[in-house]
């Protein structure tokens, strides 16, 4: 599943709890018996709401409080791939098989570090994976780890990159990373999250709260090498060959903007307006959004061309919306607080095509939870619902649960404050 990064905002979040895994093998099995294979819909009309299979807590991060209040902004922790369904936490990274159930943990081979602020089980972000796409598709995990002082070696910090062969399960690779110099001594934890990848090229980003400062490594996924570095930018999305990200003039500087960089080199295209808490999102095939306030006090939402930084379109004012690509040509942005909306923007010229709630129509909008090969899944009061992304109407067909995740398999949900697994049946 490629998930169409929304506006991931700067609020922590206190989420996920403590998982225990069933395959005492770090690495995974090496060797699995046949399944049959699994119905396929391309997307899913409907779930079988009767067979739900009970997924790891930490399969909910994002979605819920510590006290298991629903957040409303839809933050998936989850990456699917064909049956399984991956995602990391500080300590490891847990491959899911969607159909029984059973979890293959993957652990580093340092020592995981972890926020002393976690001691009962909650994180406070989200740990995000990310699928390759090619012929031997790779979940991408990142860990922050320490090696213990020896003699007169100090205790090092480091980050272990890590690919997972999507299909097994299992490790095919490892690269350690040292820390950037402005990270090191830092009073706080840090955090390692892939941002992207696009053919043989991962974005791994490592940050810190205080100092209040970020690094983009450039990662050949053929190679298993650094490709380059760029201090003081937090990289987001991947779109016609150029990274997009939010960089800052120092650290702990408060003047940040949208950047463009060239993929392979690291060079620097362009860099948008300073302005107050910049976001970037998915946009679709041709742009990427970019969101924020300009030091003159008004907002923006606006489509940008990623190589050049031109502004192509500039969007209504949606207050901080999240915002997904439906794979095929629609821009769903939706606001899941503050009053349920949801646009639809054609991702090839940035036009509005619809809107909700529309009152001459006399149609509420409903609360999005995916978006997914041209179908927007949500609810309302009345229960489940699927939307035609292009044209807004709602397909007859109910989904039966409202996924937060889904691919042409299976659709996770949230049954009460777990996540369950239920397979497509149309």
């Amino acid at each position: 599943m490629s998930r169409a990064v929304g506006r991931w905002a700067t609020c922590a979040l206190l989420l996920m709890g403590v998982v225990t895994a069933c395959s005492p093998q770090p690495d995974g099995p090496r060797g699995t018996s046949p399944k049959p294979a699994r119905a396929a819909f391309d997307p899913p009309a409907k779930f079988d709401a009767e067979a739900g299979v009970p997924m790891p807590k930490a399969a909910t991060a994002g979605l819920l409080n510590s006290r298991g209040k629903d957040l409303g902004l839809l933050r998936n922790p989850v990456e699917l791939y064909k049956d399984k369904a991956y995602v990391a936490t500080q300590e490891s990274l847990l491959a899911v098989d969607t159909t029984k159930g059973a979890v293959t943990t993957i652990t580093p081979q340092a020592t995981p570090v972890t926020n002393p602020q976690d001691s009962d089980g909650f994180f406070m972000f989200t740990h995000p994976v990310v699928i390759t796409e090619g012929a031997s598709p790779l979940a991408l995990a990142s860990f922050v780890v320490k090696q213990p002082a020896v003699g007169t070696h100090a205790e090092r910090i480091f980050v272990e990159f890590t690919a997972v062969d999507a299909a097994g399960a299992r490790v095919e690779w490892r690269l350690p990373q040292d820390i950037p110099d402005w990270a090191k001594g830092a009073p706080y934890p840090l955090t390692a999250r892939v941002a992207a990848s696009s053919g043989r090229v991962a974005l791994l980003t490592i940050g810190g709260f205080k100092p209040a400062g970020r690094t983009t490594y450039a990662i050949d996924l053929v190679d298993h090498r650094v490709l380059w570095t760029r201090d003081l930018l937090e990289a987001k999305q991947i779109v016609k060959g150029t990274v997009v990200g939010i960089t800052k003039d120092a650290i702990d500087s408060q003047n940040e903007a949208a950047a463009g960089y060239n993929l392979n080199t690291g060079e620097q295209l362009w860099r948008g307006e300073d302005s107050e808490y910049p976001s970037v999102g998915m946009g679709g095939p041709q742009f990427v959004g970019v969101s924020g306030r300009s030091k003159a006090g008004g907002r923006f939402d606006r489509l940008v061309d990623p190589q050049t930084g031109v502004i192509k379109k500039e969007l209504p004012d949606m207050g901080s919306a999240n915002c997904e690509f439906d794979g095929i040509s629609t821009l769903v942005c939706f606001r899941n607080w503050q009053g349920l909306s949801v646009w639809a923007f054609d991702t090839s010229n940035g036009e509005l095509r619809w809107a909700l709630p529309n009152k001459t129509a006399n149609r509420i909008a409903p609360r999005v939870t995916a978006v997914w090969h041209g179908r927007i899944y949500g609810s309302t009061d009345n229960g489940p619902l699927a939307l035609d992304a292009r044209t807004g109407e709602d397909l007859p067909t109910s989904p039966g649960i409202a996924p937060y995740a889904v691919n042409q398999y299976v659709g996770l949900a949230l049954k009460g404050t777990d996540a369950m697994a239920y397979p497509a049946i149309e």
